[in-house]
């Protein structure tokens, strides 16, 4: 098993508790709401309740009052409508109260109360007030109010227990909700901790084995150092990612390996060019020993021009493998007038230059010099007719020259020493060098041939 799958097993457990513990605590939110909704719903009983209270005690003061003042019209009327008020503001709120209920003997004891005070309004309405009307004796309402006292006092009882009732509930629903938040700080506690003791256990594990794999792969750097080998040679075991970088440092050694038989490769055929033209030299010197003429002197002179040529290339080719590029913004315009100023023309008139979007480019202006000024050089070396076209369009750059289409494909000639079969000049390093540096950019080099035109672009 990878240290990555290991990683994705420890953080799928730790996940897994985390979303326990999200789950317990929507479902604390969702249970202490529960509660919360019940105890307002038994506080906004007890207050319907008390306010039953309040209305039993009103109807007392009123049988007292029309007691009392009989005899006075205004006062009788005064208190028998505010009695009438009264009970219809009750009526209103009996079928919330019992609705509210929460039990069946409340619901009972509360459409028990409600009777006490479709009594009473009965017996204000219909008793007291034909008492009032006939005028009877003081005897006859002593004995009515007698009567209405038991009554309201009934319900009152009644009342009061209803409210102990609510009250003793409330305080179940308290004892409840203290009881439920103490087990969930327990269960949070308790699952924070196995969290925690399962990520230490995997990651001290994880950690262990990666620190033993290190030190085996510590070992096996130092012996290819101390033994000069081509590999690292250590078992760290399969199917990890140490495993892999050992492989990928074993890749870069043998890409290394590749690269130092390819310098090797360069140089025997850099001493197989070198030879045609030293050869040549040679002859020439000989000759101008039976006779001098300007002529030989002239093609003496080209063979150790071409030398020199020859050895710059290489050189360049040489310093593209450990460039190091130093970028920065400037205008393709900027960028060809440069690599026309580093070239020998004898003609302007064999160059046009069209422009048609002076764009930005990011990049190390040195070498991008120097790989225009190869493709430049190019085309005019090889043009059957002049002039040759510098054209930049859409970020790309683009050099042509009215010359037959290449034989092979550009992947050919981006090789070193190579170029077409019946061709003299050059040494087949130009372009090899013009791609290293569009390649060192992340540009692309294309080739194209349009009749009757060569097109080689950079594009950007």
């Amino acid at each position: 098993m990878t240290i990555r799958q290991r990683l994705y097993i420890a953080l799928s457990l730790i996940l897994l508790i985390t979303m326990f513990i999200i789950g317990v605590f929507f479902y604390s939110i969702y249970n202490l709401n529960e509660i919360h909704m019940s105890q307002n719903h038994r506080y906004d009983q007890i207050r319907r309740v008390e306010k039953l209270k309040e209305y039993n005690n009103s109807f007392s003061w009123i049988v007292l009052d029309i007691i009392t003042d009989y005899d006075k019209v205004n006062v009788v009327k005064e208190r028998l409508h505010k009695a009438d008020t009264l009970f219809k503001t009750l009526h209103l709120q009996k079928k919330q109260t019992i609705e509210n209920s929460e039990s069946v003997s409340e619901k009972e004891n509360l459409k028990l109360i409600f009777s006490y005070f479709e009594k009473m309004e009965k017996a204000i309405k219909v008793e007291l007030f034909a008492h009032v009307l006939v005028k009877k004796d003081s005897t006859t309402f002593i004995s009515f109010h007698q009567a209405f006292d038991a009554l309201n006092q009934q319900t009152n009882l009644l009342l009061i227990q209803e409210i102990e009732y609510l009250q003793q509930q409330l305080n179940k629903t308290e004892q409840s909700r203290n009881q439920f938040i103490d087990t969930i700080k327990i269960e949070v506690v308790i699952l924070l901790f196995l969290a925690f003791t399962v990520s230490f256990v995997i990651a001290s594990k994880i950690i262990k084995e990666t620190k033993d794999k290190l030190d085996k792969l510590n070992k096996g750097v130092l012996q290819l150092f101390n033994d000069d080998e081509n590999s690292i040679k250590v078992d760290i075991g399969k199917n990890n990612e140490l495993s892999e970088i050992t492989n990928n440092l074993n890749s870069y050694l043998e890409k290394q390996s590749a690269i130092i038989h390819s310098r090797e490769e360069l140089l025997r055929n850099i001493s197989h060019e070198l030879k045609t033209p030293i050869t040549k030299g040679k002859f020439l010197v000989e000759s101008l020993k039976k006779s001098l003429h300007n002529v030989e002197i002239e093609n003496i002179n080209k063979v150790f021009i071409d030398i020199e040529e020859l050895t710059s290339k290489l050189l360049q080719r040489e310093k593209l493998n450990f460039a190091t590029i130093n970028a920065s913004s400037f205008k393709v315009s900027s960028l060809i007038l440069e690599s026309l100023s580093k070239l020998s023309i004898d003609d302007e008139s064999k160059i046009v230059l069209d422009i048609k979007e002076d764009f930005t480019i990011h990049a190390d202006k040195y070498y991008l010099t120097l790989a225009l000024k190869n493709l430049i050089d190019n085309a005019m070396k090889y043009a059957q007719e002049y002039p040759i076209k510098i054209e930049t369009n859409e970020r790309s750059l683009d050099i042509k020259n009215m010359a037959e289409k290449l034989s092979n494909d550009l992947v050919y000639y981006i090789r070193p020493f190579t170029r077409e079969p019946n061709q003299q000049q050059g040494h087949g390093l130009g372009l090899n060098i013009v791609n290293k540096i569009t390649q060192m950019h992340g540009f692309k080099l294309h080739y194209s041939y349009k009749n009757p035109y060569n097109i080689f672009s950079i594009k950007f």
